[in-house]
Order: structure tokens, then C-alpha cells, then sequence
């Protein structure tokens, strides 16, 4: 935690964002620091729902773990880009209807529900799955992958259900918190 955060009083995740909701729906607050609680929230849900924002710090949450195949570079840009691309296809608005069209009335009051600790958790548990590759299981320890990984079509297939399942969670759960922002 920083400096400025324990100024403002924030000792946890849910208290900063019940901070940006608040300054995002103050009608006192200048235009720009709305503006800037709004880009906050939007990136902040998304940042939590991508399990290798939610990992070991000692390897930068992916980034040292190298990747070659049908994605390349590390683990870390393969879920955030190669992996997103694979599983919801290049067309924004196509991969919109589609993530769209599964939502369930009963997933999104679940989703709604949850709490920013348990956004956080269930991204680790995808970071701690074996088909992640990101970390080897021994007895409860997942300990930082020491292998490079090569990035196929099993692998994409094993997590592109993990990807649409996350970006579903975080577009619920960010109007949910707009709405609220917004209420009049």
C-alpha cells in the first residue's frame, strides 16, 4: 500500500474501489478525476480478472516464463493477447455478441455477488491449474514453473474456456460497479 492510499484510508481492495465508485458518481468532482476514477475501474477490473495479474511477484506474473509455438515471447503476453485473440476471435463486436449471448441470469447474480478478494482468488486458482503451465504443483505449493513452455493448439484449446469465462466475469462485474456509480 502507498502513502497516498493509506492518506485516503484504503486498507483493502474493496475500499478502493468503493473509492473510485465514489469519486466517478460525485456530480462535485471536476470532469478530469472522474474521468481518471473511470479508466481506473475499467482497468482494474480487467488487471484482477487476468490470472497472471494475480500471481507470484518474483517472476513479474509470468513474464519470465518464455513461450514459443503459436504464441511467442512469455507466459504473461500469451494471456494477455495470443491467448484473448484465440479464444474470442479478432472482431471486437463479434467476440462482444458471443460472450454476451452465454451469460446466464443465474451466473450474473453469482458473479454480481462476489467480492474483489474472490475475483482475485478465483484468477489465482486458473494461474495454479496445471493447463496454465504456469507453476508445478508440489504437495500445496505451486512453485514458478522452471520450463519454458511451447504454445499449441491443446494448450489454447485447455484455456480458452478460462479466458471467455474471465472477461464474462469482468464485463458483469464492471457495469454492475458503473451502475452503481451512475444511480441516480
Amino acid at each position: 500500500m502507498n502513502q497516498s492510499e493509506t492518506d485516503l484510508g484504503i486498507a483493502n481492495e474493496s475500499q478502493l474501489l468503493g473509492f473510485g465508485i465514489r469519486l466517478l458518481s460525485s456530480r462535485t468532482e471536476i470532469d478530469v478525476n472522474r474521468l481518471v476514477a473511470l479508466k481506473f475501474l475499467g482497468h482494474w477490473v480487467g488487471d484482477i480478472h487476468q490470472p497472471l495479474h494475480v500471481s507470484f511477484l518474483d517472476d513479474r506474473g509470468g513474464n519470465n516464463i518464455r513461450v514459443s509455438g503459436q504464441c511467442s515471447g512469455n507466459l504473461h503476453a500469451t494471456w494477455d493477447t495470443c491467448l484473448v485473440l484465440y479464444a474470442v476471435g479478432p472482431d471486437i463486436s463479434e467476440a462482444v455478441a458471443d460472450l454476451l449471448q452465454t451469460i446466464k441470469p443465474d451466473l450474473k447474480a453469482k458473479w454480481i455477488a462476489s467480492e474483489p478478494r474472490d475475483w482475485a482468488n478465483e484468477s489465482f486458482a486458473i494461474s495454479e491449474s496445471v493447463k496454465t503451465g504456469y507453476c508445478e504443483m508440489h504437495e500445496l505449493s505451486c512453485d514458478p514453473s522452471s520450463q519454458d513452455l511451447t504454445i499449441g493448439t491443446d494448450y489454447l484449446d485447455a484455456n480458452a474456456s478460462a479466458v471467455k469465462e474471465q472477461l464474462q466475469k469482468a464485463g458483469v462485474r464492471l457495469a454492475h460497479l458503473l451502475d452503481i456509480a451512475f444511480a441516480e
